[in-house]
């Protein structure tokens, strides 16, 4: 039953252990940023980094991309990150696209084999550690390594720390759901399932379509991001989870913001262009999904010269 998921692994681990004897000699310089485990589900106020340099980081950065499991001590859930860069000398486009690929692979597989056992998608982290161990990680299989085959100007490492997950939920899911709990409701009230709670919350979404989208929003723990400017634009150029090292070619002599420790009393301000949410079930945390902010386009040539790994 597991078996493809094993292979899926297998090939993707032998692809790391190459990619690990490579790519260290092509570095020219480089910086990463260890951060402290998390051994429980929530973060703390206060995150301190440590400053990485010279064969340091690379050990780490060697280890963090090889880390398809949780530490020891890391809590479930929690995700190890190592934010940095290198500067090499080749480009490492062609290597880095093949792990990444190698990575999706494995997830589709679980995927697939989530669909053969007709299970929820909450299932498939849980399949991945049945086939190949109780503390592999999802989320760590799943994140993909950064490449750019350009210098960039700037480099600029900050905490995104108000940011929160939108899960998408379909009005016809939340529909079945709460006419199960309705028809239970009414059975013990000896009522009409229109008077329930449940029932009125039924009422509130009358309206909407089966497959009209709804957002549950979760707020996610603080993390690292890395914006470049490869152009001399004011805006950045590219913007990515800094979960990892990313890869730049030498030449550009960038100037780097780095990344300091991340303090929430220091960071309460909400980001001024937060849309607001309009409520549809309070209780379950379900909002109508909110308009997209107008973000200007990156003009024509920014980075379509420039090949990366990078999706926008």
């Amino acid at each position: 039953m597991y078996d493809d998921i094993r292979n899926a692994h297998a090939e993707l681990r032998e692809a790391l252990l190459g990619f690990n004897a490579q790519w260290p000699g092509q570095v020219v310089s480089g910086v990463a940023w260890r951060l402290p485990l998390l051994r429980e589900q929530k973060a703390p106020d206060v995150i301190s980094v440590e400053r990485l340099t010279g064969n340091d980081a690379i050990q780490s950065a060697k280890a963090a991309f090889s880390m398809l499991e949780r530490a020891s001590g890391q809590a479930p859930g929690t995700v190890m990150r190592l934010p940095g860069y290198f500067e090499v000398r080749d480009c490492l486009l062609d290597q880095v696209r093949a792990i990444n690929r190698l990575k999706d692979a494995l997830v589709a597989t679980v995927e697939q084999t989530r669909l053969e056992m007709n299970l929820a998608k909450t299932a498939r982290p849980r399949l991945l550690r049945a086939a190949l161990g109780a503390g592999f990680s999802m989320m760590q299989v799943s994140r993909h390594i950064q490449a750019f085959d350009a210098a960039p100007r700037l480099l600029v490492f900050t905490w995104a720390g108000h940011t929160a997950g939108a899960e998408k939920v379909l009005v016809k899911d939340v529909r079945e759901l709460l006419l199960v709990r309705a028809q239970q409701q009414a059975a013990e009230a000896r009522c009409s399932v229109e008077r329930t709670p449940a029932g009125l919350e039924l009422q509130s979404i009358a309206s909407l379509a089966d497959e009209q989208v709804l957002h549950r929003y979760k707020k996610l723990a603080p993390h690292p991001r890395l914006m470049f400017w490869f152009s001399e634009a004011t805006r950045y150029d590219a913007m990515v989870h800094a979960n990892l090292p990313v890869f730049i070619r030498v030449g550009g002599a960038p100037k780097v913001r780095e990344l300091g420790d991340f303090d929430r009393a220091a960071r309460q301000a909400e980001r001024p262009d937060r849309k607001p949410r309009v409520p549809v079930i309070p209780r379950m945390n379900l909002y109508l999904p909110t308009t997209a902010r107008a973000i200007t386009a990156l003009p024509a040539g920014r980075l379509e010269t420039i090949a990366s790994t990078y999706k926008g």
